[in-house]
């Protein structure tokens, strides 16, 4: 009889406690709601039914002790079961954070991805808009990237962008948004900043890149140039349409500017007054 009452006991403190994680795991994820309520509910009937024996053991006297030794051994199991889908949601949140990690940054250089980037920056136009400081833009783009892959070979090409992207970010602040938006161009984004800020932060970017070494094939070491488009965008002039809106024509405007430095031969900065 002794061994009948700790059997149940053991069931009931085993299921309480198996009911106790289901409550918490359906307090702690949103996605699985439903699935844990479901759960919750289940366990707590069940629990219910582990308590009824003792009311009859308490009025009779009589103990069913196969029952209690099975009540006890389902009760381990669902406990066991309950352990092991908290272990799988803390797996899949913790995967889940990685991907969500991975989809925000560019692989090979660390920069933003260029969706990051872009939702980055729309959030950054919509503050302007609200704080009324201007929002800077730039574009930087290398300079005969092409000839660098064709001549050393891809790797070497992809040590240059990594390496560009750590000297760019070495240089800008906490707040700025620099990420990968094509092969080898990458956007600055520059919160609370003017046409002649701008342009001083591009032009430190571009001599600081000049003279770095991005790579290094046996004993020649690789230097390269960028050339830089800058454009501002000023919440306090009239605008049309959305943020996405602005700043696609903003994006567009930088770019166009970056190619003029292009024409104009290269490793040098040049401004837009705007679209």
């Amino acid at each position: 009889m002794i061994a009948g009452i700790g059997l149940y006991l053991l069931a009931l403190i085993t299921q309480a406690t198996a009911v106790g994680f289901s409550i918490y795991l359906l307090l702690r994820t949103n996605s699985y709601r439903k699935t844990f309520s479901y759960l919750s509910v289940a366990y707590i009937l069940m629990l219910g039914r582990r308590i009824t024996p003792s009311f009859d053991f308490s009025n009779d006297g009589n103990l069913n002790l196969l029952d209690a030794a099975l009540a006890a051994v389902i009760s381990t199991l669902i406990l066991l079961g309950t352990l092991y889908i908290k272990r799988l949601l803390s797996n899949l949140e913790s995967l889940n954070l990685t991907l969500l990690q991975i989809n925000k940054t560019d692989s090979l250089t660390g920069a933003l991805s260029r969706p990051e980037t872009f939702s980055r920056t729309l959030l950054e136009i919509e503050r302007s808009f609200r704080t009324k400081n201007k929002l800077a833009l730039l574009m930087i783009d290398i300079d005969h990237f092409k000839l660098v892959n064709d001549t050393y070979g891809h790797s070497v090409g992809d040590a240059v962008l990594l390496n560009l992207a750590r000297y760019c970010q070495a240089e800008l602040r906490v707040i700025d948004i620099f990420g990968r938006v094509g092969g080898e161009e990458f956007l600055v984004v520059l919160p609370g900043t003017d046409q002649a800020q701008a342009f001083e932060v591009a032009e430190r970017l571009r001599k600081h890149v000049a003279k770095e070494v991005l790579a290094k094939v046996a004993d020649t070491e690789i230097h390269i140039s960028i050339s830089i488009g800058i454009t501002v965008f000023d919440p306090s002039q009239r605008h049309d349409g959305f943020a996405p809106n602005i700043m696609s024509r903003y994006y567009e405007e930088c770019d166009r500017a970056m190619y003029q430095a292009k024409t104009a031969g290269r490793n040098q900065c040049k401004l837009s007054v705007g679209p």
